[in-house]
């Protein structure tokens, strides 16, 4: 049976304030009301949002609120300064994700370009399973060679999100009823080669890395 896949380049580019943006996540009742939601998936668990962006020099998201909902930014390429109520000032670089947490309390953010290159982000948004009074930041780093846990049971959360960094010929077995993003690099499931910017859903597959590659792994735990 072939994968069932999502390839970025296959639907609609949108995005704001200068953003070049494809979304291959929008949750109908809980996604953005506003960009491109054509083409897109509903998610898995309580992922319910997952964009590919690129911020030219100078670019920024705006500051803007969030509330009752996680947000997780990853930096694949460049460099973006963070502002807002949490952690201010604070700089992310390649390979550094942040996970805001708003609580009841909420935050406001602002993510900035403010290098001389395009900095490409990723962002997922994850419904809450335990509200937490307050606000909350942490920032992990992707580990060539590792599977990184990011965000899952530490949050009380059963929806688990990991990132690979995965050397040529290393293997990763994915979970039963789980969603994995090439980020970069390439990747190999029952020998159909899996590029850059392609969304599958997996059910207990090797993944074999190709060449050195980055990949988003989403999953529910039971």
């Amino acid at each position: 049976m072939p994968l069932h896949k999502l390839d970025r380049n296959t639907i609609e580019t949108g995005g704001f304030h200068g953003i070049i943006q494809k979304r291959l996540i929008v949750n109908s009742n809980y996604g953005p009301r506003s960009g491109v939601t054509h083409g897109t998936w509903e998610g898995i668990g309580n992922l319910v949002y997952l964009a590919d962006s690129w911020f030219e020099t100078g670019v920024a998201t705006g500051l803007h609120p969030h509330q009752y909902i996680d947000v997780l930014t990853f930096v694949v390429d460049g460099r973006l300064d963070h502002e807002g109520s949490l952690e201010h000032g604070v700089g992310l670089n390649a390979l550094d994700f942040q996970v805001q947490k708003s609580g009841k309390q909420g935050f406001k953010h602002n993510e900035i370009n403010n290098g001389t290159e395009t900095t490409r982000m990723l962002q997922l948004w994850l419904l809450p399973e335990k509200q937490e009074p307050e606000a909350s930041f942490r920032v992990h780093q992707a580990t060539k060679g590792k599977i990184t846990k990011v965000y899952g049971s530490q949050d009380g959360n059963s929806t688990q999100i990991g990132v690979g960094h995965l050397l040529k010929g290393d293997t990763y077995k994915t979970q039963e009823n789980s969603l994995i993003y090439i980020v970069k690099g390439k990747a190999s499931i029952k020998d159909e080669i899996l590029s850059e910017g392609v969304l599958i859903a997996s059910n207990s597959d090797i993944l074999k890395s190709t060449e050195d590659s980055l990949f988003i792994i989403v999953y529910i735990q039971n």
